[in-house]
Order: structure tokens, then C-alpha cells, then sequence
């Protein structure tokens, strides 16, 4: 039986509470909430406006919950510390890119400045919020962490292995084409070809959150899986390589 903390119902639970925290915050800085007690909410921290952070950690919740209910056939609680983790690693990286951002701007040497108003209708007009695209832009990093570090990886690169000192590509993110059989016996024993590209390195197989009873690799473009028990119903298969993880393709069990 599994612990409390390794269940989906357990990550779920702990990113709507982040979800209402959140909100919590949001509704204070907005209003006068707070004012009764005595609490209040910077508008900046030094030059780094506070909405930054908060949309990078919004981001990272809502993934972290899109997460939770697309894997639901097939959670694996391997993860559930990332996902506890995720509104800081959203806050960090939401930083990172507001400052990958303005040394942009300051490089151009280009200014934000505020439209003219007439100071005749100025009472009557209502002012745009300012800094919309670095929120958007938190928001976006937030929610898509994975590419934001793959891209500053490459930057890194480029950076630090110039020219010809660049290093070795790096391998093949593995792809799953197809499986066969597709079903098997709840006991499992039964041997899946998988069939894609970037399979070489293979290090692991699962079915649902289960390892494979063993794996062999064939080619690049293949490898054999021995499925291991597993309950009625129908899984997703995951396959890791060196160069990452990949799910696709189902199999059931009992059909």
C-alpha cells in the first residue's frame, strides 16, 4: 500500500492549496485586504517587479496539475518531489528570464517609457498596467520550465564551447512509434516490441508506474520488454535513455 505523499490525490491537494496561496497573495495586493491588518505588498523587489515571481510560480502549479490528471492511468511518484518543488523552480527560472529580458533591452540600449497624457483628461483616463510582457513571459516559463532550460542549456553552449570546441551532439531524444503486442496477461511474462528511433541507449522501460522485468536492446530502432504484473487496465509505456525520458503508446492488461 502507498503512503499518503506518494499518491496523485496527494500532489493534487498540495497544488491547490499552492493554487489558493497564491490567489491569497494576488487578492491582497490588489485590494485593501490587507490594510486591517497591517499587511501589505511590495510593488517591486529592487528593480525585479513582484508580479514576476508570482506569475512564474502560477505557471508552474497549473503544469504541475495538468500533470496530474493526464498521467492519472499511469502516475509515477518518482516525481512527487519535482512537483512539490515546482513554484520555486517556476519563481527561479520566471527571475532568470526577466533578467535574460532586460540585459536584452539594455544591450539595444532601449528605454520603457510611458505615454504622454493630457494632463486636461488625465482624471478620466485609466492607465495600462505596466510590465504585461514580462508577466506573460513568467507565466510561459513557468508552465514550460523544460524548454527554458533546454534553451539556456544551448545558449550555455554556444557561450562556453565556441566554434570548433563546441561539444559532441548530444543523443537522441527517444521517440515510440509503436508497440506489439499491445495487450497481455495481468501477470505479466509477455515480451513487447518497441519499435521508434533513439532507442539505443535505452536504461529503463515502464509500464504504468511498474519496471520492466527486463529489456533488450536490438537496435536503435527497437528493443524488447518483458512486462511486468500489473492490474486490468490499460497503461502507458515510458521509455528512458540517456537522452531523456519519453511515454507513448499504450498497453493493456487482461484484454
Amino acid at each position: 500500500m502507498k503512503a499518503l505523499y506518494e499518491t496523485r490525490g496527494f500532489i493534487v491537494a498540495v497544488e491547490v492549496f499552492y493554487l489558493l496561496v497564491l490567489f491569497a497573495l494576488a487578492l491582497i495586493y490588489l485590494t485593501n485586504l490587507g490594510g486591517a491588518y497591517h499587511l501589505s505588498l511590495p510593488t517591486s523587489l529592487g528593480p525585479l517587479p513582484v508580479g514576476v515571481p508570482w506569475f512564474g510560480a502560477l505557471g508552474a502549479v497549473i503544469i504541475s496539475l495538468s500533470g496530474a490528471f493526464d498521467h492519472r492511468l499511469d502516475w509515477d511518484p518518482s516525481w512527487n518531489l519535482w512537483h512539490l518543488t515546482r513554484p520555486l523552480i517556476g519563481i527561479s527560472l520566471a527571475i532568470i528570464s526577466w533578467l535574460t529580458f532586460q540585459a536584452g533591452i539594455l544591450a539595444v540600449g532601449s528605454t520603457a517609457s510611458a505615454p504622454a497624457v493630457n494632463s486636461t483628461s488625465a482624471a478620466s483616463q485609466v492607465t495600462a498596467p505596466t510590465n504585461l510582457l514580462f508577466y506573460l513571459i513568467a507565466f510561459v516559463v513557468g508552465y514550460r520550465e523544460a524548454v527554458f532550460r533546454e534553451l539556456i542549456k544551448r545558449v550555455a553552449d554556444v557561450i562556453l564551447y565556441p566554434g570548433d570546441g563546441a561539444p559532441a551532439a548530444s543523443p537522441a531524444v527517444p521517440v515510440i512509434s509503436a508497440l506489439n503486442p499491445t495487450n497481455g496477461r495481468t501477470a505479466g511474462g509477455d515480451v513487447v516490441t518497441i519499435t521508434g528511433s533513439g532507442l539505443a541507449g535505452t536504461t529503463a522501460v515502464k509500464f504504468g508506474a511498474n519496471q520492466a522485468s527486463s529489456v533488450q536492446v536490438q537496435s536503435d530502432a527497437q528493443i524488447a520488454a518483458t512486462t511486468p504484473p500489473g492490474a486490468l487496465g490499460t497503461v502507458r509505456l515510458t521509455v528512458t535513455t540517456n537522452a531523456g525520458s519519453v511515454t507513448g503508446g499504450t498497453f493493456t492488461y487482461g484484454a
